[in-house]
């Protein structure tokens, strides 16, 4: 029961650059880079179908627990799962932006005559802003750095039912952080309506999480000129304690996206 609580306010924390990992694929290669000052916006909606390695302790006072789930693991008591994210680009700008929002309801029945069951409800809201500056382009290659702030609120609640004591008990915890990082995106452009985009990010530094990165690598394809389809697998890693509470952990594995652009 403790693996199932931790595990589950885990998958929840997990947010995202993912509006600068999956940005909108770049021009066909017969066409020039965009630098045009007019601006011009793209909005993403993705699924990640994600494992989840590590250790957490997210409703103490109960212990840290390790963890090692599959995705399969995780789906089977999810009920919410809202992801997004928005690009404006100006010439050589990018603003950046990403929510998602995710509740899982996990429960059973507990042994013994004392309590009946336990029920929990856990709730991650991840809001994410920030700022590209494209530094190269040409026909081919395009690299972006940049700077932004990633916003980590989990909310976690415990209920177990009353038995033969008549006892109910009610336990919750909420925490929020605010990660400061430092960014980097490239696209390649394969040829035809195909092209390649590595990016990661790195923060926390202390300021609130020990330390943060991920890495996503994904295939586009343009279908035309408001649509992109991509795949590709993404790595998020967080380590984020405050007294009792920790939170460090690793969710990893394919990623599936649509961009609208216009």
């Amino acid at each position: 029961m403790r693996s199932v609580i931790a595990a589950t306010a885990t998958l929840l924390s997990a947010t995202s650059l993912l509006a600068a990992d999956l940005p909108p694929a770049a021009p066909r290669a017969h066409q020039p880079p965009l630098l045009s000052t007019t601006p011009s916006f793209s909005f993403t909606g993705y699924a990640w179908a994600a494992a989840l390695d590590g250790r957490a302790s997210t409703l103490p006072p109960l212990p840290t627990t390790n963890l090692n789930l599959s995705f399969g693991d995780i789906l089977e008591n999810m009920n919410i799962g809202l992801m997004g994210a928005a690009e404006m680009r100006i010439g050589r700008w990018g603003f950046v932006a990403d929510a998602m929002l995710s509740q899982v309801t996990p429960g059973g029945t507990l042994p013994g005559p004392y309590f009946s069951s336990a029920k929990v409800r856990s709730q991650t809201l991840t809001l994410q802003a920030g700022i590209l500056y494209r530094i190269y382009s040409d026909e081919t290659f395009d690299l972006d750095v940049g700077a932004g702030l990633r916003f980590w609120n989990l909310d976690t609640e415990l209920k177990i039912a009353p038995g033969t004591l008549n006892l109910r008990i009610d336990h919750s915890v909420s925490q929020d952080w605010l990660d400061p990082v430092i960014a980097a995106r490239m696209t390649a452009r394969l040829g035809g309506p195909w092209s390649l985009t590595l990016s990661g990010d790195i923060g926390g530094f202390d300021i609130a999480s020990r330390l943060t990165w991920q890495a996503i690598g994904t295939v586009n394809y343009e279908w035309n000129e408001n649509w992109v389809f991509r795949a590709g697998y993404r790595a998020l890693y967080v380590d984020y304690r405050k007294g009792d509470f920790l939170y460090d952990t690793t969710m990893h594995g394919p990623v599936l996206a649509a961009t609208y652009r216009f």
